[in-house]
């Protein structure tokens, strides 16, 4: 082949003819990034290069026409070259592919007949060069930290021995060093993940049940104010309903919902009211509560006869409650003086 191409870091990809005289190349391509690694395709009319995070394929042929850019690398693309990866036989195994190695630990098969990465494999350090033996069999691929990575295809067995040339360049296989076994004394034994047995002596945390809400709080949680409140005031528990309650008091939404209730929510209001607006333990909340929905809902209340019924029925209760309060005061005015005749002697 008389011609060449070489890249550099100044971004070109010139291609030489050695037929020329002239001491400049023939043609001149831009990659756009510092040109790690460049890579003459069999067909001859293509040229692969490889720089920053791409490998770019450009027909030479066409005047240097960009076919292709291959982006599927995170960090720097450091090398490339020709393979096949696939089955043994078939059509598939007559397709060369372009392998691309990367600073992200990556190795890439890039079909460039498809436009498309068929393989991709990871490794655990920064990749710096990738080879492949002449027959395809054998690939070795170089680390940063000065590991080589070498595998070979599986083939069928040979029935006759291997010759004196096979024997010397297989690739021994790689012995696996013994697993440390961690201890509580070592830092990752605390950075063990959820994959990890445990052991005998290790104490098992359980994680609590997930706690089931209520249908109100989902409400709540959707910010549907008015639903969760008819759905607790459903309910036969009062603390519920309190606490609902209070929270849409912190929203500052208790008395729109109460103003956007219809006659028949409104009667369930009205019939927790009168059961527990004059118990002590909700009495501060219910009371101020009762005066603003006579105060908002006023018109409604005159215009059905049912709401009428719940109000003289709250009325009533709030009058005994009254008595009930008055009564004691008075017993407490008889009580008093003799507690403090009773203290003096």
């Amino acid at each position: 082949m008389d011609m060449f191409v070489t890249g550099s870091y100044d971004h070109t990809v010139k291609l030489w003819d050695v037929r020329v005289t002239d001491t400049r190349s023939v043609m001149e391509l831009n990659h756009g990034n510092p040109v790690e690694d460049v890579l003459f395709l069999p067909s001859g009319g293509l040229v692969a290069t490889a720089g920053g995070n791409s490998v770019k394929i450009w027909d030479v042929i066409a005047g240097g026409k960009l076919m292709f850019s291959m982006d599927s690398h995170n960090k720097t693309v450091t090398s490339i070259c020709m393979g096949r990866i696939g089955k043994d036989t078939g059509e598939e195994s007559q397709q060369l592919r372009i392998l691309s190695v990367g600073l992200d630990g990556y190795m890439k098969v890039f079909d460039y007949a498809a436009n498309r990465v068929t393989h991709s494999m990871r490794f655990p350090a920064p990749l710096l060069s990738i080879g492949y033996s002449p027959d395809c069999s054998t690939r070795v691929i170089g680390t940063s930290n000065g590991i080589l990575y070498a595998g070979k295809r599986k083939t069928k067995e040979k029935e006759n021995e291997e010759s004196e040339s096979d024997q010397f360049w297989r690739i021994a296989p790689v012995e696996q060093p013994e697993r440390k076994v961690l201890k509580p004394s070592y830092f990752r034994y605390f950075q063990r993940g959820q994959g990890e047995k445990p052991s005998r002596g290790d104490y098992l945390i359980m994680r609590p049940k997930r706690v089931k809400l209520a249908e109100h709080d989902k409400l709540l949680k959707k910010f549907r104010h008015r639903e969760a409140l008819v759905s607790v005031l459903g309910s036969k528990n009062p603390e519920n309903v309190l606490a609902v309650m209070e929270e849409l008091v912190a929203r500052k939404k208790l008395l729109k919902c109460v103003s956007n209730l219809d006659a028949e929510e409104l009667e369930l209001l009205f019939r927790f009211l009168h059961k527990y607006c004059t118990m002590p333990r909700y009495s501060s909340l219910l009371m101020g509560l009762t005066k603003r929905v006579l105060e908002v809902r006023a018109d409604d209340i005159r215009a059905s006869n049912s709401l009428r019924g719940h109000i003289s029925n709250l009325k009533r209760s709030v009058e005994e409650e009254i008595r009930v309060q008055q009564s004691l005061q008075e017993i407490q005015g008889i009580i008093s003086p003799l507690l403090k005749i009773a203290g003096r002697r």
